[in-house]
């Protein structure tokens, strides 16, 4: 999740002038747990069992898939204390605002608890690249292969009728359809479709997920005092990249570059490797923010580009060259200058009616997870390892609601 803008601008040594700019800033404060989706990637309390009683709900956690509790050291990946713990009490405290959200007088639907507005849901083509360099060739990075594909651009906050003009972080995911092969996702092993997530930042504002407790336990603490004390927990560092994270306004989502901010495995056996992946706008070209620009400004964009022709993206990836990218530390962006980034493929977005009615309940139904994956492209480090439980867990929970099928796509028709 995303953090909305302005939050903590100013930290410095005086602690009287901190909290006078926390007070100044307060709005923008409580919505630090914007910040990201994996903000609240742990427990909000340690000693909470699972599937214990909170807040007088009850979770059904027997249905969760499995934690993955097997890392791939030689790759960077270490496991922490508790990480089981803390992705399902942090799937309760998230399954617990989904229900609030369709209290008598609230919304009519679950929604996403975040990046809950789409401004753009799409058809595309992913074209791999026919020349892709050798040690690329594998998953779903086959030298020359299409795939179809269905794509979903987002703003980061949880308010879907929140303003395209707010400062916020943005999203991009992707589902490529008709992918061969069993998945890792422990209740889609048999899906055709491979995801990939991403947001316009190439780093999160947390990986210790002792931190993330205590920055969760604060968000759900329903007490204005401790959550002005969450920079505290963040320190200066953590602070200053919420910040960045939070600010921001864009002109166009087809002119804004994507990451994945957290690493990937790369192929299987002994020539994997870690990588990130990115998506890069193939023009150049940036347009200004649009004056007097409307509440669904961003959706407009994307389609009075699309009325001018079609819209090309580089698929980027980014291999760990050395002990200097780290695969646990998300906080920490891998420099491209130390770890460049190679094209693989080519994302194709042709006109299209954007307005369709098909394509929005699509994207509402749909839910996209790093874990929806072949082997060759398995998520690494610790926010995608709770990612696994947490977004399976609310894909699943907001169907119930719904009354929709949990089910993958076979075909973007």
């Amino acid at each position: 999740m995303l953090a909305s803008s302005r939050s903590l601008l100013f930290l410095r040594s005086s602690s009287s002038l901190f909290t006078r700019t926390l007070q100044n800033n307060a709005h923008n404060t409580l919505k630090v747990h914007h910040s990201l989706r994996l903000s609240r990637v742990i427990s909000t309390s340690t000693s909470t069992f699972i599937g214990r009683r909170r807040n007088n709900m009850s979770f059904d956690t027997t249905h969760d898939v499995p934690f993955p509790i097997t890392v791939d050291t030689a790759l960077g990946e270490v496991l922490q204390p508790n990480e089981d713990k803390f992705a399902t009490e942090i799937a309760n405290a998230i399954e617990a605002s989904i229900h609030r959200q369709v209290e008598p007088g609230k919304e009519e639907i679950a929604r996403r608890d975040v990046h809950a507005k789409a401004t753009g849901i799409l058809k595309a083509e992913f074209k791999v690249d026919a020349n892709i360099p050798a040690r690329f060739a594998k998953g779903i990075f086959v030298p020359g292969k299409s795939y179809d594909a269905i794509l979903r651009f987002s703003n980061a906050s949880e308010d879907v009728h929140e303003s395209d003009t707010r400062q916020d972080g943005r999203g991009f995911a992707m589902k490529l359809l008709n992918v061969p092969g069993p998945k890792l996702l422990d209740s889609d092993k048999e899906a055709t479709t491979q995801d990939f997530v991403l947001i316009n930042k190439p780093f999160f504002f947390a990986s210790d997920p002792e931190k993330y407790v205590e920055v969760v336990s604060k968000n759900s603490s329903g007490s204005v005092l401790q959550k002005l004390t969450i920079p505290f927990t963040l320190g200066l560092r953590g602070t200053l990249i919420v910040q960045k994270l939070a600010t921001g306004r864009i002109a166009n989502p087809f002119q804004v570059q994507y990451f994945s901010a957290v690493p990937y495995q790369l192929g299987v056996g002994e020539g994997r490797e870690a990588v990130k992946y990115s998506l890069k706008p193939v023009s150049d070209h940036r347009d200004p923010i649009p004056h007097h620009a409307g509440e669904n400004y961003l959706h407009e964009e994307i389609k009075n580009s699309l009325a001018k022709g079609q819209v090309e993206f580089k698929f980027l990836v980014q291999p760990k060259v050395d002990e200097k990218q780290s695969v646990e530390d998300s906080t920490t962006e891998w420099r491209e200058e130390e770890a460049p980034f190679f094209e693989v493929a080519t994302l194709i977005i042709r006109p299209q009616d954007v307005d369709s009615e098909e394509l929005v309940q699509l994207g509402e139904r749909l839910s996209f997870n790093p874990w929806h994956s072949l082997a060759e492209h398995r998520p690494l480090g610790s926010i995608n390892r709770a990612r696994k439980v947490v977004y399976e867990r609310i894909s699943r929970v907001r169907n119930q609601i719904n009354k929709v099928p949990q089910e993958e796509p076979a075909s973007s028709s």
